[in-house]
């Protein structure tokens, strides 16, 4: 589905002839209008809704890692600044493994942060921090990647929201 919004959004910029980055975002954003304002009529709601949480979600992880990559920086070159590093253990709420695997590489991308391990017969992962001075503190940055990971996978599922998931 994301395809053909991608597809109508290229077509819609040349037909406008301003086939550009900029002309094409703009009418991807057209679309995605057309559509968000359309969704229960053609039955899109929960298209829509995944859409504006996976772009929410990349957008906000881009700043994350930004932010770690300037903590590490800071790490590394302060000349005082002494990291303590430990790997932490946290279970995890949905215990899938593929749901795992995506935290994981999420994880593993961010700067100071590798996911070491999974167990799943538990649901636990191992994470290495460069700097966990204090334990919850990596363990609420990480449940705030989880949570919105899973906000973003939920969308508009109606088991999802049932056992508590985001649907809104």
């Amino acid at each position: 589905m994301l395809g053909l919004h991608i597809l109508v959004a290229i077509g819609l910029a040349a037909f406008a002839k301003t086939l550009t980055p900029l002309g094409v975002l703009a009418a991807f954003v057209l679309v995605h209008v057309a559509l968000r304002l359309s969704a229960d009529l053609l039955g899109l709601r929960r298209y829509v809704r995944r859409l504006e949480l996976g772009v929410s979600f990349a957008a906000w992880f881009v700043l994350e890692v930004i932010k770690a990559s300037l903590d590490v920086a800071r790490i590394v070159l302060a000349p005082r600044v002494d990291p303590q590093p430990a790997v932490v253990a946290l279970q995890l709420r949905e215990p899938d493994e593929r749901v795992a695997t995506l935290l994981g590489c999420l994880l593993t991308l961010t700067p100071g942060t590798l996911a070491l391990d999974y167990a799943a017969d538990s649901g636990t992962m191992y994470i290495h921090a460069i700097d966990a001075r204090d334990a919850d503190d990596v363990r609420d940055g990480v449940r705030e990647i989880e949570a919105r990971l899973l906000a973003w996978l939920h969308a508009g599922d109606p088991a999802a929201a049932r056992a508590g998931g985001d649907e809104a």
